[in-house]
């Protein structure tokens, strides 16, 4: 499998959008391709996040048509494609200390974080995407809350849950994202 080729050739296919080359283009100057999706958990390996993006994809494609929600398939493939544009150039290799099963301490590599742009999560995401392609507002809230009940804003006393609830109840394409992040993280 071939993540690159296959990443690019899905975008090309389903974005027709006006930005959507120079998207592409940027995202050949970062460690798109061979970054993971994160530091211990899902996709946490080299190449984790151009997977998981396409896995994110492949479940939100497959719920839009188990739950015949009709949604429109360029931004389907946006969102999913592009949510985590966030952890770009974000994951840096690093060490520490860890018992082996003999209980002997032993070097292993680790993924770190050092966020060059520590702007948010789908916040980021929205910020570069927007450098280049336009968003409708419901992507952009789709990519916003894509996190769900993870997402740490939803946490803190009133008022900050509710413009979630408040996307999540008005925009199909943003429960659609979220249930697929987390299918495509958890499940699949």
């Amino acid at each position: 499998m071939n993540l690159k080729k296959d990443f690019i050739t899905e975008a090309k296919k389903m974005i027709r959008r006006e930005g959507i080359a120079s998207l592409l283009e940027y995202l050949d100057t970062t460690d798109f391709y061979t970054a993971p999706a994160s530091t211990m958990y899902h996709d946490s390996e080299e190449g984790g996040l151009a997977l998981h993006s396409l896995s994110v994809y492949d479940a939100a494609k497959e719920l839009n048509d188990t739950f015949s929600l009709d949604l429109n398939k360029e931004s389907i493939a946006i969102c999913a494609l592009f949510h985590d544009l966030c952890k770009i150039n974000m994951y840096v290799r690093g060490t520490r200390n860890k018992k082996n099963e003999k209980g002997n301490w032993e070097v292993i590599q680790v993924w770190e974080v050092k966020d060059e742009l520590p702007l948010g999560h789908g916040e980021k995401s929205i910020f570069i995407i927007n450098k280049y392609m336009p968003l409708t507002d419901e992507e952009a809230l789709a990519i916003r809350w894509h996190l769900g009940g993870f997402d740490t804003a939803v946490h803190f006393p009133y008022p900050y849950g509710f413009p979630q609830k408040q996307a999540f109840r008005e925009n199909k394409l943003v429960s659609l994202i979220a249930v697929a992040d987390l299918s495509a993280s958890y499940l699949l």
